[in-house]
C-alpha cells in the first residue's frame, strides 16, 4: 500500500527499513479505507516513520508507545535534529495520534488509551444505568456529566450533599444551559439522588430538595415551516457538491417521514426494503416501526449510494463526504438543515432537524389526518404528545372556539 503514496524506491526502502516499517503498510490502508487522497496518507505515513526513528533512538519499542511517550515526542520537535525530518512539524502531533490508534486497534500496543477521570461512584451508577435500565448510550451521555457536576465539590462521598447544596446546584445549571434543559436536568438529579437512597448513601430527605421547574403540556406551539418553504429547502440541495445527493436523501426523509436526526444516523443499509417500498427504523427506547418509503425520498438515497456514498468498511447509510469516512453524526445532520435553510433564505423559525419534523405534522393536519394517524407517522407513544399539533390550525379553532362571557357588556 505504501506504492500508493510514494513513488521513488528509495523512499519506499527507507520506510520499510524504519523502526515503524513493518506496521505501515497497514496503516497506509487503513488512511486509504478511511478515504484520505495519497498526498495526505503519505504526509501521515512520514510522521509515523519520524515517531518511529525517535523511539528507536531512546531504545523504545512500538509496542511500547502511549501517550506519555508521544508527549514527549511532540516536546522534541522545535528542537528535532532527526536526519530528513527538519521543518514542517505543525501537523505532526494530530497525525502520530492517528497512528498509535491504528497501532491499538491492530493489537501492535498493548497500552491502553487514557479515559477521562470519572468519580468511582459516578461509573457505578452508569453501570447500573446501563446493565439494570438498559438505558441508551445517548441518554447516559446527557446525564453523567450532569451528575459528575452534581459531585465536583463533595467527590465520592454522597454523605457530604445538602438540600441548599443541591438545590444551587440545579439552579445555577438552569441558568447557564438552555430553559428548555431545565426539565431534564431536574430529572437526573432527583433519579440520582433516588438511587443514593436506595443503596443507603444519603438521606431520603434530599430528594425533596430539588426544585421543580413549573411547566405546562401543551403550553407552546410546534415551530413550523408552511410548505412552501419545506420545497425550498429541499430544492436548495441542487447544487454541484460531493455531499449533494446525500444531504437531498436527508433531508427528504426528514421532511417526509419526519424522522429524528438520531434516526437518520442509524439508518443502515438492512434497513432499506427496496422491493416492499419500506424503511425500517429504530427510534426511542428502541422501538421497531417499518414506514412507507416515499419516491422522491427512496430516488434520492438510491442515487446517493450509487454515485456518491464513499467504499467504508460499515453499513450505515449515510457516512462524511471528507475524510476521515465514518458514519455521520446527529451534530452533522443538523449542520446540513441548518446549511440548506441559510441557502434557501427562508425565516425559520428554528434551524434544527425537528422544524422538519413539526412541519410535516402540521401539514398532515391540515390535510385532515387524524391525531392518531399523525401518532403513528411521528411514532409517539402517547396521544397526548400529538394533540400539540392540533392548535396549529388556527381556522378550525376559530369555528370551535367559545366567545367569552359577557363580553359585549364588558368594560375592558
Amino acid at each position: 500500500m505504501l506504492e500508493r503514496c510514494f513513488k521513488n524506491p528509495l523512499t519506499l526502502r527507507a520506510l520499510r527499513g524504519g523502526p515503524a516499517g513493518p506496521f505501515l503498510d497497514g496503516f497506509a490502508e487503513s488512511m486509504c479505507a478511511a478515504g484520505y487522497a495519497p498526498d495526505t496518507s503519505g504526509s501521515y505515513l512520514q510522521a509515523a516513520d519520524h515517531l518511529g526513528q525517535w523511539a528507536a533512538q531512546r531504545r523504545v519499542v512500538i509496542a511500547d508507545l502511549d501517550e506519555e511517550l508521544l508527549a514527549r515526542f511532540v516536546r522534541h520537535l522545535p528542537r528535532c535534529r532527526c536526519r530528513g525530518k527538519r521543518g514542517g512539524h505543525k501537523r505532526v502531533p494530530f497525525r502520530v495520534h492517528a497512528f498509535l490508534r491504528y497501532l491499538r486497534e491492530a493489537g501492535a500496543v498493548t497500552t491502553s488509551a487514557p479515559e477521562a477521570p470519572r468519580p468511582p461512584l459516578v461509573t457505578e451508577y452508569g453501570a447500573w444505568m446501563r446493565d439494570r435500565r438498559g438505558l441508551a448510550a445517548t441518554t447516559m451521555a446527557h446525564a453523567l456529566p450532569v451528575v459528575q457536576a452534581l459531585l465536583g465539590p463533595v467527590g465520592n462521598d454522597p454523605t457530604r450533599l445538602d438540600a441548599a447544596g443541591v438545590r444551587r446546584f440545579v439552579l445555577e445549571y438552569i441558568r447557564q444551559h438552555a430553559p428548555a434543559s431545565a426539565g431534564c436536568v431536574t430529572t437526573i438529579v432527583r433519579c440520582f439522588l433516588r438511587w443514593l437512597v436506595v443503596h443507603g448513601r444519603c438521606s431520603p430527605d434530599l430528594v425533596e430538595a430539588v426544585p421543580t421547574m413549573p411547566t405546562w403540556r401543551l403550553a407552546t406551539l410546534p415551530r413550523y415551516l408552511p410548505d412552501a418553504d419545506v420545497e425550498r429547502i429541499l430544492e436548495a440541495c441542487d447544487r454541484p457538491s460531493p455531499a449533494a445527493r446525500r444531504d437531498r436523501a436527508m433531508l427528504l426523509l426528514l421532511a417526509r417521514l419526519g424522522l429524528r436526526a438520531g434516526d437518520v444516523v442509524a439508518l443502515r443499509l438492512g434497513d432499506i426494503e427496496w422491493e416492499r417500498g419500506r424503511l425500517r427504523v429504530v427510534g426511542k427506547g428502541r422501538r421497531e416501526t417499518r414506514l412507507p418509503l416515499p419516491q422522491d425520498a427512496g430516488d434520492a438515497m438510491l442515487g446517493y449510494l450509487k454515485a456518491e456514498r464513499p467504499a467504508a468498511a460499515t453499513d450505515h447509510v449515510f457516512l462524511t463526504a471528507r475524510a476521515p469516512i465514518h458514519p455521520i453524526r446527529a451534530s452533522g445532520v443538523r449542520d446540513v438543515v441548518c446549511r440548506a435553510i441559510g441557502r434557501a433564505g427562508v425565516q425559520a423559525p428554528s434551524r434544527g432537524t425537528h422544524v422538519l419534523r413539526h412541519s410535516l405534522a402540521t401539514r398532515l393536519l391540515r390535510a385532515g389526518a387524524t391525531l392518531d394517524a399523525i401518532g403513528a407517522v411521528l411514532r409517539h407513544r402517547d396521544v397526548n404528545t400529538t394533540a400539540l399539533y392540533a392548535k396549529v390550525d388556527v381556522g378550525l379553532l376559530r369555528q370551535v372556539a367559545q366567545p367569552w362571557p359577557h363580553a359585549e357588556g364588558s368594560s375592558c
